[in-house]
Parts: C-alpha cells; sequence; structure tokens
C-alpha cells in the first residue's frame, strides 16, 4: 500500500478507474460487494494496472443479513454491514466504493495526506455518509460523480 500511495497521481486516478468500471459491471448483473478491501486490488507496477482478486464474496443484491456482522475489514465496510437484519444493496457497495477512493488516494493510513481535490472529497464524503439514503443510489452515479470532479 505505501508503494501504491507513492505512484504519481495520473496512475492512481487510471487504477482507481478501473476499480469503479469493475463495480459498474458488478452493478449491471445485479450483485453487491461483500468484503471489498485493498487486499482485493492488486497492483501490478511493472504493467501500472490494478487488477482485482478475491471476489467470491459478491452476492445477489439486495440481501438481508442474517449474521450480526458480514466478513470484512471494518475500514471499508458501510454501517448496516454490522446489523443483522439490516439492507444490504448497491449503496453499501457505493460506500464501500467511497472508502477504497479515500484509502487509496490517501498518502498514509492517518487519512490525513488527501492527495485529491476538495471536489473528489466531496464526492466521498456523500458516498460514504452513514444513512444509506443521503449515498450516491448506484455505482454509475458514484462514477459519474467522481470522474466529472476531476
Amino acid at each position: 500500500m505505501a508503494r501504491f500511495r507513492r505512484l504519481p497521481l495520473p496512475e492512481v486516478h487510471s487504477a482507481l478507474n478501473t476499480v469503479l468500471d469493475a463495480h459498474l459491471a458488478v452493478e449491471a448483473a445485479g450483485l453487491v460487494a461483500v468484503d471489498l478491501y485493498d487486499g482485493c486490488m492488486l497492483y501490478d507496477f511493472d504493467g501500472r494496472r490494478m487488477t482485482l482478486c478475491d471476489l467470491d464474496e459478491y452476492r445477489p443484491g439486495p440481501f438481508t443479513p442474517e449474521a450480526d456482522r458480514l466478513p470484512g475489514s471494518s475500514r471499508y465496510m458501510a454501517p448496516e454491514e454490522f446489523v443483522r437484519g439490516s439492507v444490504i444493496d448497491v449503496r453499501t457497495t457505493v460506500f464501500n466504493l467511497g472508502r477504497a477512493l479515500r484509502l487509496l488516494l490517501d498518502a498514509g493510513d492517518a487519512e490525513d495526506q488527501w492527495r485529491g481535490t476538495r471536489s473528489r472529497l466531496a464526492v466521498i464524503q456523500e458516498a460514504t455518509t452513514p444513512d444509506p439514503t443521503g449515498r450516491f443510489p448506484t455505482v454509475r452515479s458514484l462514477a459519474e460523480a467522481w470522474r466529472t470532479a476531476a
């Protein structure tokens, strides 16, 4: 992660676009992300491209968890992923992606070395609001806002 965070911004932006594009396909297939975190994103430094892996937890959505907590890294998880009986849907994926964008475009783990623009930070804040109804309604709307904020 530290090496990725030192990449020039155009390379980071390209990698983030790959993550967003993949999730546009996920959304089109009617699936929602479960257990999406930086370990699912492998960056090939020689080839300068992002690859996604370990995506076995994507599920048809929406769904309601029967456990008290879904699997995943708490740094990336939406609040509803910690509540039995909550609704897990595309807005949950939007939250997960917003956290990925935030963490991958920061220069450090403390999230105090933001490398992006204020407008992109505003997109992330909307994507990661605790109340799902305040988030972007689709991955497509998140991706469009992200790209417009560039």
